[in-house]
């Protein structure tokens, strides 16, 4: 494949990547330290907008599934382009929260915003999960694009990371008028890259992506339902289920935990806090292309067992830092065990996938990505809950003031000794993990006679 077949199929999701810091990790701290919303609203918030996703997800992925290409226009681009007003509009009115309304008034404005976002951010992102899957057929090309994904993603995100550190990590601003006005840049830049990433694959949409496993019967409960069943049925799909719903969950929110620990328990300077967030994931990008030889080597499974070490490693680590250049250390550590993960994770997804197919005989990418946002998306919210709970029990004060030093423990303990605690409890299911480097060959070869695309429908 070539570089700039990777590098668009690599974009659209990194859209999400960006939405997801703001959403998740800057507005998180905007609303407890600007707006003055209490910490057990804004973990029952993002639960319960989690919890929607168990509603919404499943159907929208067997439409996804189901529904043909129009001819001559393709499918799943062209849907990615119709979610993407409703979502840059939604993470906008966000930011404009005023804190003189009531905590319950905040609170349903904020839940309501984010169900809206949610709906179509589930359709752009299963659509461009799917795409992503169908176009890539086999573990190599699909790693490939993963490292530049990579790339970018963390490129585009940066642009709100570096907003979050300057704005909500000491106190060089501190007006809520200015930080919205400067959070409606982020928005904007945020938009670019969604239409950039649409637009750029306006011609890798090909009716022939379509041609191979899509269900003949219409889409009604039942269907669903078997959809969901075929999954459940895998062995697979269970190992892999239980493996990633513990091994590095709390990581869905690691941001917020990293503005916090700096803020409150380091007291880092805005700057600062840039540097350690940005050096440590600038020096675990450059060894990415490392990380996808050691994938494509030892296969998706030694690289699990591989990437856990340095994960754990590096947040054992953090729970004794104490300055800003420690802390940078310690996410490098702790990011290159993390993207190890997830490297080899984009690859096991896609030979469920792939599994699925050779079982039944239909493609269920879309079901696929729904019951991994189903089953992601709670426990981040989860995870939310979670920590500010920890930091509710420690006497976490909020309103952005300095905290005791019992707050300042509770911060260490959610942000390093609980994702450890879920990580090593997820080594349990990664002992039943089925595919070895035979069974992964086996699938990327099927995927690749199912669904090759030439390279005159590429360069169409």
């Amino acid at each position: 494949m070539k570089f700039g077949e990777r590098v668009r199929l690599a974009t659209p999701l990194p859209a999400t990547w960006m939405s997801s810091v703001i959403i998740h990790n800057v507005y998180i701290k905007f609303y407890t330290d600007i707006i003055g919303l209490d910490t057990q609203y804004i973990g029952w918030v993002y639960l319960a907008f989690n919890i929607w996703n168990v509603l919404n997800d499943p159907v929208i992925g067997v439409w996804l599934d189901r529904k043909r290409a129009v001819p001559g226009k393709g499918k799943l681009v062209r849907i990615m382009r119709n979610t993407v007003p409703w979502m840059i509009i939604m993470l906008a009115l966000m930011a404009w929260t005023s804190p003189d309304w009531s905590q319950q008034t905040i609170f349903l404005v904020l839940l309501v915003e984010l169900f809206l976002f949610d709906l179509a951010s589930t359709v752009y992102l299963i659509a461009a999960t799917s795409h992503y899957y169908l176009y890539a057929p086999t573990t190599r090309e699909r790693v490939q694009v993963e490292v530049v994904r990579q790339w970018i993603g963390n490129g585009v995100s940066f642009i709100a990371t570096i907003v979050a550190t300057q704005l909500l990590v000491g106190d060089l601003v501190t007006e809520r008028l200015t930080i919205a006005t400067i959070l409606m840049g982020v928005v904007a830049a945020n938009a670019v890259v969604y239409l950039v990433a649409v637009y750029r694959l306006r011609n890798y949409d090909p009716d022939r992506l379509y041609d191979h496993g899509i269900a003949e019967s219409p889409i009604t409960g039942r269907a669903v339902f078997e959809d969901v069943g075929s999954m459940l049925r895998m062995r697979s799909f269970w190992a892999w289920f239980l493996f990633s719903l513990l091994a590095t969950a709390p990581m869905g929110i690691y941001f917020t935990a990293f503005l916090y620990f700096m803020d409150h328990v380091i007291r880092a300077e805005g700057w600062q806090a840039t540097v350690a967030d940005a050096g440590s994931m600038i020096i675990v990008l450059a060894l990415m292309p490392l990380v996808a030889k050691l994938v494509s080597g030892v296969g998706v499974k030694w690289s699990l067992w591989i990437g856990v070490v340095p994960y754990l490693a590096g947040l054992a680590m953090l729970f004794f830092a104490t300055t800003w250049w420690q802390v940078l250390l310690c996410y490098v550590v702790l990011m290159f065990g993390r993207y190890v993960i997830a490297t080899a994770s984009v690859a096991v997804d896609a030979l469920l996938v792939d599994e699925n197919e050779q079982l039944t005989g239909t493609r269920k990418t879309g079901q696929l990505a729904a019951m991994r946002a189903i089953l992601g998306s709670p426990v981040t919210g989860v995870q939310l809950v979670l920590y500010m709970a920890v930091l509710g029990w420690f006497g976490f004060e909020s309103g952005g003031g300095p905290q005791s030093e019992s707050a300042q423990l509770g911060i260490r303990i959610a942000t390093a000794l609980v994702p450890i605690a879920f990580c090593l409890v997820s080594l349990l299911p990664l002992l039943f993990f089925p595919y070895d480097r035979r069974r992964e060959a086996e699938l990327s070869a099927y995927s690749l006679k199912r669904r090759e695309v030439t390279a005159a429908a590429r360069e169409a």
